[in-house]
């Protein structure tokens, strides 16, 4: 049988790693630092090498360190994927999906009728986040998030590609000056997500001077933003991800200007392993087919 590490000792150097920190792996184990530090130094006389560099406020992984946190992190997420699927092996037909909120509010709850649950025959456990995650529980399939996220134990694939513009209500255009008009946004609110990047990437490319424009309105999420827009509060910047059922609809008005290539996309993140679960294969397939529609 092969020989292992302590598995207690191999658990505090993974979140010491993790953390940078023996303090903080010593906050999430729920034990003292002295606890973590002692298995760590058990550990490191077990294998023989130094793992970390100590300092006084942090630890650094050393070369041979960071050889070994990148064995046992995916040993750890692989064991708990596995675990995972064990715990809910009664519940055969069930998909877990975790899902970033913007993405969840704006394009998969609108596609994901009771027409395509009955298609689907599945048990759907939605859970959502509002930022790309760094790490998942054991029991999530199928993960679609902002970026390319590097999980340990999932394989990324691109999935959907977005394009920004300005967006705003009929209404609000109605209110003038002419959309084409070099005044139309200095005399209207822009509603921006998370900051200035988009709209000072947008008024670079149509120049517009961003600086005469004296009423800006903040959100940090995307459909907080296409909300405030339809209400006309003021001028978003949209996709057709966020936006296409209100444009299609006549709700909101793309403005005329220069389009903006996204920074990033929307990915999908499957088990990096030989096979799907049946339920898992088929809620996959049926993201990428709602993506090509």
């Amino acid at each position: 049988m092969r020989k292992l590490p302590n598995l207690n000792a191999t658990r505090a150097f993974e979140a010491a790693a993790r953390h940078g920190s023996f303090a903080a792996a010593a906050d999430e184990l729920g034990v003292s630092h002295a606890a973590v530090s002692r298995h760590v130094r058990n550990l490191e006389m077990e294998l023989g090498v130094e793992l970390f560099e100590r300092h006084a406020r942090h630890v650094v992984l050393t070369g041979e360190g960071s050889l070994f946190a990148r064995t046992v992190a995916r040993s750890f997420a692989d064991l708990a994927l596995g675990v995972g699927r064990l715990r809910r092996g009664t519940a055969k037909g069930t998909v877990v999906l975790d899902v970033e909120t913007d993405l969840a509010v704006v394009w998969l709850m609108p596609r994901l009728t009771a027409e395509a649950l009955d298609a689907l025959r599945l048990n759907v456990d939605l859970r959502c986040r509002p930022d790309p995650p760094r790490s998942l529980p054991g029991d999530v399939d199928l993960v679609l998030t902002w970026g390319p996220a590097a999980l340990i134990g999932f394989r990324s694939e691109p999935f959907l590609d977005l394009n920004a513009f300005p967006v705003a209500s009929p209404a609000l255009i109605a209110k003038g000056p002419d959309p084409v008009s070099p005044g139309f946004y200095a005399a209207h609110r822009l509603i921006h997500e998370r900051g200035l990047y988009w709209w000072r990437r947008y008024c670079e490319a149509a120049g517009v001077m961003l600086d005469d424009v004296d009423n800006h309105l903040f959100f940090n999420r995307t459909h907080l933003c296409i909300d405030a827009a339809l209400r006309g509060l003021g001028i978003a910047i949209g996709d057709h991800l966020s936006c296409g059922q209100h444009l299609r609809s006549g709700h909101l008005v793309q403005l005329p200007g220069p389009v903006l290539p996204g920074r990033e996309q929307y990915h999908l993140l499957t088990p990096d392993t030989a096979h799907l679960s049946r339920p898992a294969r088929q809620m996959r397939d049926w993201l990428r087919k709602a993506a090509q529609d």
